[in-house]
């Protein structure tokens, strides 16, 4: 398995959303679970030091499904609070973004769903915080 970065930035904020999801129905234990691994797994970097290839909370970033005919998807890694589908922006706790999480442009996710496992590629990273100095968000 590749190394997960995270932000100490991200790392204080996701345990804050992990704590409180506990009191949110909305949210699976197993989904809060999923991101407590990753989270409590992943090595910590500086935010002004995290490299700009890396998918970080709040980084927008195009995917491809190698599976389903390399169908792409842009989305955006956003807490729960901050969800709305139709742009695209994706709760942390979701699979899908827990997978991406820390993870490289061109890594390749192997996402279990249901009775299979979907591969999916970071394509590109067209936004990532840090790297656009934007580290409020």
């Amino acid at each position: 398995m590749a190394q997960i970065l995270i932000t100490t930035q991200d790392y204080q904020r996701l345990k804050q959303q992990i704590h409180l999801a506990k009191a949110n129905p909305t949210i699976a234990p197993r989904q809060r679970q999923a991101l407590t691994q990753c989270v409590d797994g992943a090595t910590l970097v500086d935010p002004r030091t995290i490299p700009a290839n890396v998918v970080t909370m709040n980084s927008r970033v195009k995917i491809v499904y190698l599976d389903n005919h390399h169908r792409t998807l842009e989305l955006k890694l956003v807490y729960p609070q901050q969800v709305d589908v139709p742009q695209n922006r994706i709760s942390i706790f979701a699979p899908l973004a827990t997978a991406l999480l820390g993870c490289k442009q061109h890594d390749v996710i192997r996402l279990p769903v249901l009775n299979r496992t979907l591969n999916v590629k970071i394509d590109r990273i067209l936004y990532q915080p840090e790297a656009a100095g934007d580290y409020a968000l």
